[in-house]
């Protein structure tokens, strides 16, 4: 089979956004790929017959071709129960549920490698800028999709884990667009609160906090660099938690439901407070800023 590469790019040179997605995201994200017609030979005369798994995946993969994320999905669930369960069909799917989300993995992992000393989550708030309630019900449902490849990460292959960490990316990004951005300028609200359940419920700090240990896990598992300044900064957070209260440290947790009431504090103290990763609008450092 002949090289493959993204639709409308030259071969990748390798800096850092291009080596991501040559080496290895293209093998998990078909929705941007133009394959050979030698490798496609088998896939264009399975499409013919329309209802065969092999052909409802292929004209899937055409509908993620044109961003038409939720015609894929729908392509995608009329497989067979055997299609279904396949882990390159889970790949595919979990990939169209993060494009509907709205993760566009060039742009974000473009944001990322030119972050300079921006926050973290101020880059992924703004990479998102527009989500909705909607959007993060996407993101969830396609990192549900991956984990249900395997739960443990030494058990998925690098393009499924780097994947999932792009996806827990977008999903923390969804979230803090969604409430903290209510204005969708790509910055968070003067005022905003990640304290204030009415400003962001408990529920959605819950999920930013998988999303940070299930991306961190994941880009560490894949055997790679990407994601080492969130893994830095998350680590140094957890330890600047622990030496406040050993209640706080919640980086072992990989669950929305395992974390206990003061973890989701800590969380919300660290999407607000200055240090890194969070978006600042606490105006102190992390021990400042814990929820209490």
């Amino acid at each position: 089979m002949s090289n493959v590469w993204l639709v409308g790019e030259s071969p990748p040179h390798y800096n850092f956004g291009m080596r991501l997605f040559h080496s290895l995201l293209l093998a998990t994200l078909p929705a941007v790929l133009v394959l050979s017609t030698a490798c496609s030979k088998n896939l264009f005369s399975e499409s013919a017959k329309r209802d065969t798994d092999n052909a409802l995946l292929f004209e899937a993969r055409k509908q993620m071709n044109s961003s038409n994320w939720s015609d894929a999905i729908t392509l995608i669930n009329r497989m067979s129960s055997t299609g279904l369960a396949d882990r390159a069909t889970k790949a595919t799917l979990a990939s169209a549920y993060a494009g509907k989300c709205g993760l566009n993995l060039i742009d974000l992992a473009n944001k990322v490698a030119n972050a300079g000393s921006t926050n973290f989550f101020s880059i992924l708030l703004n990479a998102l800028r527009g989500a909705t309630v909607t959007s993060i019900t996407d993101c969830v449902q396609a990192e549900t999709t991956l984990l249900s490849i395997a739960t443990l990460p030494a058990s998925r292959t690098a393009d499924e884990n780097v994947l999932l960490g792009f996806v827990g990316f977008a999903k923390i990004g969804a979230v803090l667009a969604t409430y903290a951005d209510t204005n969708a300028d790509g910055s968070a609200d003067v005022g905003f609160d990640s304290c204030n359940t009415a400003h962001l419920p408990d529920a959605m700090l819950r999920e930013v906090g998988t999303g940070i240990t299930i991306a961190v896990t994941s880009l560490q598992a894949s055997g790679g660099s990407i994601g080492t300044t969130l893994a830095s900064s998350v680590t140094t957070a957890c330890t600047t938690l622990a030496a406040i209260n050993p209640i706080f440290d919640f980086c072992a947790i990989t669950t929305t439901v395992g974390f206990s009431v003061d973890q989701v504090k800590a969380i919300g103290g660290l999407v607000k407070s200055t240090d890194n990763p969070g978006i600042g609008t606490c105006a102190g450092d992390l021990a400042s800023c814990v929820c209490l």
